[in-house]
């Protein structure tokens, strides 16, 4: 496969099936997120599928636009033709609910964009870098993510968890035995992003969206630092933790149960 861009008029990496519902077993892991792709181009549709399925995705792909899309983390729309944006599937006449990504091939928009009536979640144009995709796909993923936290979630006072009480009107962190950990702001907010969903992945993108903000650019490293401070702050062992677990290749786990007090 090309190493910039996924173009239709490239063949695809391998033969095969490219329209089936689930990756195969040697991409898909336990926390693989799930992607509808629709896409009428057979070329197209199947690198994108293969590209996607390498980085770790769970792919349900269709050259039926008429087709509404099952349960599915995030929509990835390819629009092929001037007809059939005039003539949109039921589905796609309203914002679906679900985060969606729209691309636009060029040749067919030429200098402008395919106008919806609402605005999707992304929009980029194929041919796409692959990893700008995938860079959208987590982003989309994030912002979704974040939205998706209880309201009530910013009036917690106290979090209970392993026998740790995290303080957040004062970021005091109070150790089994009574002992205090003032944490700076960065160090808290992590241990709280972490604490809003226990027992769930949070990959690095969603936990540097809820810290620093989606609209910064942010290292993926940058996340190394208060990792560190809190598992030495727990207690945890920096190679095998117990508590605030590494998912490799994705993100990181409070592995705990959590009690809040409002």
């Amino acid at each position: 496969m090309h190493q910039e861009n996924l173009d239709s008029s490239m063949k695809p990496r391998y033969s095969g099936q490219s329209d089936f519902p689930h990756a195969e077993a040697g991409a898909t892991a336990i926390f693989a997120q799930r992607i509808y792709l629709a896409d009428p181009d057979p070329l197209t549709r199947a690198l994108l599928v293969a590209y996607l399925h390498d980085k770790g995705f769970d792919v349900v792909a269709t050259p039926d636009m008429e087709a509404s899309p099952p349960p599915v983390d995030v929509l990835i729309v390819a629009l092929d033709g001037l007809e059939q944006r005039a003539n949109r599937p039921k589905w796609l006449l309203a914002k679906p609910d679900i985060p969606m990504i729209v691309l636009d091939r060029s040749h067919v928009f030429p200098g402008r964009a395919a106008a919806l009536g609402y605005a999707p979640d992304a929009r980029l144009s194929l041919p796409v870098q692959p990893r700008k995709l995938v860079a959208t796909i987590r982003q989309v993923l994030s912002l979704a993510r974040i939205e998706a936290v209880d309201p009530s979630e910013a009036s917690v006072r106290i979090y209970r968890f392993s026998r740790w009480t995290l303080h957040c009107n004062a970021r005091r962190l109070e150790s089994p035995d009574g002992k205090s950990i003032l944490l700076d702001k960065r160090d808290f907010e992590v241990l709280k992003a972490l604490l809003t969903f226990p027992r769930q992945v949070l990959t690095r993108q969603q936990l540097i969206a809820m810290v620093w903000g989606s609209d910064k650019d942010v290292e993926n490293r940058t996340l190394d630092r208060p990792v560190t401070l809190l598992r030495r702050h727990l207690g945890d062992d920096v190679k095998f933790p117990v508590l605030l677990k590494t998912v490799v290749g994705v993100g990181y786990r409070l592995d705990a149960e959590v009690e809040k007090s409002f």
